[in-house]
């Protein structure tokens, strides 16, 4: 079951986190895994625990701030047959919608729509002449439940979902799949460092997921390699949302429910 054997994956953002995890749990379901980031030091771990494992990776170091960035990454991927657009920009950087800061707007939406977007405009042709293929966007909850002082996060995210499924409308019947992941509140460094000392990923968990503790990266890498899978053959143009019963309902709350508890992202 899962079997990925012969499929050319390509993981953005792969030298930590989730990207990481992702990365990993694809290669021990037998695809050649892609990773790219710009922390070449993170990939090339990565590439010698897969390679440990029996797995095969190609390390290709890159930055996706920019379309010819990209491009570059692209020309130098070959044949992709999974596309997973897991890099983004998570900066706890917080302030007023009305503040102008144009360089940080800007870089969010290049690294959390612009990238995918090309990405897919270089790699997914190849998809539909061959006729088949996956892509996978990684978004996030916030796409849905939007955080004050947080707007450029928020809405590049909802932007992606969007666009993917406007792709997955367009590229189903070449036999292309285009779906969403959206999670939130998983044991990743980066939500560790956007959380700083205010409490751990754990105690968050705690507080305001129902189920009583973070998603981990496991669980999102798992889900990322079912939808991958041939098994996941009518599975398209949705969004997928894993992040333990946050957003289920008009409160999120879990163990901390009734508490008086207040968000641990500060500005």
């Amino acid at each position: 079951m899962f079997d990925l054997k012969g499929k050319r994956a390509l993981v953005t953002g792969a030298s930590r986190g989730a990207g990481y995890g992702i990365a990993r749990t694809l290669a021990a379901a037998g695809a050649t895994v892609v990773a790219t980031a710009r922390n070449e030091s993170g990939l090339r771990k990565l590439q010698a625990e897969i390679r440990a494992a029996g797995g095969q990776c190609d390390v290709q170091p890159g930055d996706l701030a920019t379309r010819a960035g990209c491009r570059d990454l692209a020309a130098r991927c070959g044949q992709i047959d999974i596309l997973i657009n897991n890099a983004a920009l998570t900066s706890a950087k917080y302030q007023p919608l009305l503040t102008r800061d144009d360089a940080y707007w800007d870089l969010e939406f290049a690294l959390n729509l612009i990238a995918p977007v090309t990405l897919m405009q270089e790699l997914v042709p190849g998809m539909v002449r061959r006729g088949r293929g996956v892509v996978i966007n990684i978004s996030s909850i916030s796409a849905q439940k939007p955080n004050p002082l947080h707007s450029p996060y928020g809405a590049s995210k909802a932007a992606l979902e969007s666009a993917s499924k406007a792709a997955a409308m367009e590229l189903g019947p070449a036999g292309v799949r285009v779906v969403v992941v959206a999670f939130g509140m998983t044991d990743t460094e980066a939500l560790q460092e956007a959380l700083a000392d205010n409490m751990t990923v754990e105690e968050m968990g705690k507080v305001f997921a129902p189920i009583g503790r973070a998603t981990r990266v496991s669980e999102v890498a798992a889900l990322c390699l079912y939808l991958s899978s041939d098994e996941a053959a009518a599975i398209t143009g949705t969004v997928i949302t894993i992040d333990g019963g946050v957003t289920a309902g008009m409160y999120s709350f879990g163990q901390g429910f009734g508490t008086g508890s207040t968000s641990p992202l500060k500005p």
